[in-house]
């Protein structure tokens, strides 16, 4: 589209990609007695940090610079966010914006926000954890991953880490 815009859905229905998410977290919770997203170790992925919140790049990124902002403590519903997280999300959310715009040439992306279901299973506040994904617009997506729901992403995610990180944009602005 030629215009910024947004959309916000409710469904009836968990959609298969967001019930595979919350399987695997709830597998390695199973496992490990710890959520996922917690012990996202993040040195040579991470991007930027603010108080509250982390922004880097996923080990398994479907896309190439993708990119997700998590909350440094375990939270399961974005909608539980508090006045003062939510204006340290903001900051962080405009700066790693402002890099990538500086570093990619100012893509069109996506921004999605996964948060957990809003339903009455309390056992999965243990392992979901909210998140945001970021997505830029730089490949298409060709027929192996139509066809495959496999994506090829060219871009090691360290890589993407790094040239992003080293972005320099002032924090004013």
């Amino acid at each position: 589209m030629s215009h910024s815009h947004s959309q916000m859905l409710a469904l009836p229905v968990i959609p298969p990609s967001v019930s595979v998410r919350l399987g695997s977290m709830k597998d390695y919770f199973d496992k490990m007695r710890k959520c996922c997203i917690c012990e996202i170790q993040c040195e040579d992925l991470l991007i930027d940090s603010s108080t509250y919140f982390l922004s880097l790049v996923p080990f398994a990124a479907a896309f190439p610079f993708e990119i997700w902002i998590v909350p440094r403590y375990h939270s399961a519903h974005f909608h539980e966010l508090d006045a003062e997280k939510a204006v340290d999300l903001g900051g962080l959310l405009k700066q790693t914006l402002r890099k990538m715009s500086v570093q990619l040439n100012n893509p069109p992306f996506n921004f999605m926000i996964h948060t957990s279901p809003l339903h009455d299973h309390g056992s999965e506040l243990a392992y979901s954890h909210w998140f945001i994904q970021i997505v830029p617009q730089l490949i298409g997506i060709a027929g192996f991953e139509i066809g495959t729901g496999c994506y090829i992403n060219p871009v090691f995610p360290e890589d993407a880490a790094k040239v992003l990180r080293d972005v320099n944009v002032s924090k004013s602005g």
